[in-house]
């Protein structure tokens, strides 16, 4: 009774939930992690730790499935097609902060330090954007 309890409180307890926060490297980071507690725990026999990592295997297993479903459901399936979907998305932020930038330029209202001051805004806005946008294509 005793050992079963270990055993259910150990495996509940290092039962992982597969969240689109999170890479399929940290997925698997944390059932490495958890393999390394299974060997480390001294309380059970060789049998018991071959069927929890063998149950575990098969929990990330599904989790790894679950991941790539929910990715290719997201992105597609081609790396390169996301690349270059987010690139497609830096030339048109790019074309849309020359556009605007051109609006300040020739409109006639504002005088040379205001058409600075927000041209200036414009351009910070426009480089947090892209950094974002890099950083997106970096994750990929």
């Amino acid at each position: 009774m005793n050992k079963f309890f270990i055993l259910t409180v150990l495996f509940l307890g290092l039962s992982v939930n597969v969240s689109a926060q999170k890479t399929q490297d940290q997925i698997n980071k944390e059932y490495a992690e958890q393999y390394r507690k299974i060997n480390e725990n001294s309380k059970l026999s060789g049998p018991e730790k071959a069927r929890l990592k063998k149950q575990l295997a098969l929990k990330q297993d599904k989790d790894n499935k679950t991941y790539d479903l929910a990715y290719k459901k997201k992105y597609g399936n081609s790396k390169d097609g996301r690349k270059k979907q987010v690139e497609d998305k830096i030339d048109q932020l790019e074309k849309k902060y020359d556009k605007e930038k051109d609006l300040i330029d020739d409109n006639n209202g504002l005088t040379k330090t205001q058409k600075k001051t927000r041209k200036e805004a414009l351009k910070k806005r426009y480089e947090s954007q892209k950094e974002v946008l890099k950083k997106e294509k970096d994750k990929i």
